[in-house]
């Protein structure tokens, strides 16, 4: 395949890592950039010390393309320190204004270009107009925290007709939300994409920084609807009153999960530390996050990840060849 992205980025696919905070570290982001997509190093709810270790370590192996940082957690100056410093190709902010505090001119003036994720289309025309290189249309399907009013799949194409209707015919558009296999890339690129996003399935891969029995609960899950749930009791149960991107986020199911009805009902604030202390427990005797307790984000298209370990190299060979099968099925119906 041969979008607009893969020339402007130099990649071989149009494929993006996306920049999960404690599962895309530098051992993924550099495996996914040496495999000819697009490798992110993700800082999301970790600090700028973790983000500069993980870029270490993606550059002892090889190097990556940029990294990812929520725009709540690091003023403009301290961006541009982190852009002057690790040189970046490209850094992804999400969840927020990338214009009004300078963040987008801070990595612009660095000379990196910015990746932006939106969910509407007046977000999308906010960030062309901010400089924005590539603007991920983020869908409720997401896995993590994301914004849970729309499907990517209905905001992508008016979000392109937006963005050609302003002049800004050169800003490229990814697809990020419920999107694990070469089918769904296929659709995403029919619909108007230039790359697409993988979280979830790359979140399984061998290379990942999630606990292992995250990954097998990922690769165990089936039926996506039924095995995620969004909302921001998840967020509140591991003590954070809102998550830096005021966002629900969409995690798998489990029994910390089963605990809403009852925090919901709580009487008190020490119930509601009852259940947290529940949710650890539960955590610790299961030696960590995962099928049966704790916390594990993921995607609605879950169900789509394969029951066996691969490596970021095989899952993206396998998703871009799944694609190219996908539209030359496509064009067999003209």
């Amino acid at each position: 395949m041969n979008t607009r992205f893969c020339r402007q980025y130099l990649v071989s696919s149009p494929l993006m890592l996306a920049p999960m905070g404690g599962c895309a570290g530098g051992k993924l982001a550099a495996a996914v950039s040496k495999a000819g997509a697009l490798g992110l190093v993700g800082s999301g709810g970790e600090s700028q010390k973790y983000l500069r270790q993980q870029w270490s370590i993606s550059q002892d192996q090889g190097g990556c393309h940029g990294f990812g940082i929520n725009v709540a957690q690091v003023n403009a100056e301290d961006l541009r320190t982190l852009v002057d410093t690790l040189k970046p190709q490209v850094v992804y902010l999400s969840f927020g204004d990338v214009r009004e505090k300078g963040h987008a001119n801070a990595v612009i003036d660095g000379g990196a270009q910015v990746i932006a994720n939106a969910a509407d289309v007046q977000t999308v025309v906010k960030h062309a107009d901010a400089g924005v290189a590539v603007i991920v249309v983020q869908g409720a399907d997401a896995g993590g925290h994301t914004d849970g009013r729309a499907s990517a799949f209905a905001v992508l194409p008016e979000a392109r007709d937006a963005l050609d209707a302003a002049g800004h015919n050169d800003v490229l558009l990814a697809y990020a939300g419920g999107v694990a296999d070469g089918r769904g890339v296929a659709a995403a690129l029919t619909l108007g994409a230039d790359a697409v996003v993988l979280g979830t399935r790359l979140a399984a891969a061998e290379e990942s920084d999630y606990l292992a029995t995250q990954k097998e609960a990922l690769r165990g899950a089936s039926d996506g609807a039924n095995a995620t749930t969004i909302g921001r009791f998840v967020d509140a149960l591991n003590g954070i009153d809102e998550h830096s991107s005021g966002l629900p986020g969409r995690c798998l199911v489990n029994r910390s999960t089963a605990l809403k009805d009852a925090w919901d009902s709580a009487p008190s604030p020490e119930a509601r530390a009852e259940l947290s202390t529940q949710h650890r427990a539960g955590v610790a005797a299961a030696g960590g996050d995962g099928a049966e307790w704790g916390t594990t984000w993921a995607g609605a298209g879950v169900g789509l990840v394969p029951a066996h370990s691969q490596s970021a190299a095989a899952i993206l060979e396998e998703v871009t060849a799944e694609a190219e099968a996908a539209l030359k099925r496509a064009g067999l119906l003209l």
